[in-house]
């Protein structure tokens, strides 16, 4: 049985919290075509066989493989690898959709030129995953791990304060976790870039995206949903969703 972080099996959906977002998750705007331009620049370097562990729905699968590169997206939560399915049908596009989880890898050894991890790292278990990245990078293939923080703006400050006082936690330690992945595989990440994106979205597309961010659309009950959306829904102005996401990649020496 394949387990992920939570020692959760491939064979009980109910407990991978992602599939509970997947209705929702469209909701999030496409990433930065900077970002993905940076993705499919390391890709070519060496070669076109594309990892993306952690597909979710496919938000850098797709465009990925509408460059033309040859997509491997693996992911857990099949409700989420159905909608991805769905849409590259849709849009023509050819990705090999495997429901696994990024710790155990159903992939050859050296069979990709670049691993992607974007937004995911801080879920899984950074020992195992980088094990298994080790494994199936060819000889000089590359690693790009991509963090994903809400952006700066004032409307976004505004709209932190309000998640922060209505879902106290503790953030999940990625610096550790990109630390670990370093030393495991052997790969130094020597590039770091960073981009930014801002979209305006109605009331009803806000609420959306807040319901696919796993600590508070899954996380709250109808009546603490309820009075957040409220005040969310009380901020002035019209609301732009804002994220800055930061690039860490390098190649592997041999």
């Amino acid at each position: 049985m394949s387990l992920g972080r939570r020692k959760v099996g491939l064979d009980d959906p109910t407990r991978w919290v992602f599939n509970r977002m997947a209705d929702v998750y469209d909701a999030r705007p496409a990433y930065p075509h900077g970002l993905i331009d940076a993705l499919a620049e390391l890709a070519t370097t060496h070669g076109r066989r594309v990892g993306d562990l952690g597909a979710g729905i496919g938000h850098v699968a797709l465009p990925l493989a509408q460059l033309g590169f040859d997509v491997i997206a693996i992911e857990p939560a099949q409700a989420m690898l159905e909608r991805l399915r769905a849409e590259a049908r849709e849009r023509r596009l050819v990705v090999r959709a495997i429901h696994a989880t990024a710790e155990s890898l159903p992939l050859e050894d050296a069979s990709l030129d670049l691993a992607v991890v974007v937004d995911a790292l801080h879920f899984l278990d950074a020992e195992l995953v980088a094990g298994e990245i080790a494994r199936v990078l060819a000889p000089k293939g590359a690693l790009a791990v991509v963090a994903c923080e809400f952006g700066k703006t004032p409307f976004m400050q505004s709209l932190v304060e309000i998640i922060e006082e209505a879902v106290p936690r503790r953030p999940r330690s990625l610096a550790q976790n990109i630390i670990q992945v370093s030393a495991i595989t052997g790969i130094r990440f020597a590039r770091e870039r960073q981009f930014c994106d801002e979209t305006s979205v109605d009331g009803d597309t806000l609420e959306r995206i807040l319901r696919s961010i796993s600590f508070i659309g899954p996380a709250m009950n109808t009546a603490r949903f309820a009075a957040f959306r409220a005040r969310v829904h009380a901020l002035p102005g019209r609301p732009r969703w804002a994220r800055r996401f930061t690039l860490r990649a390098g190649h592997r020496n041999r």
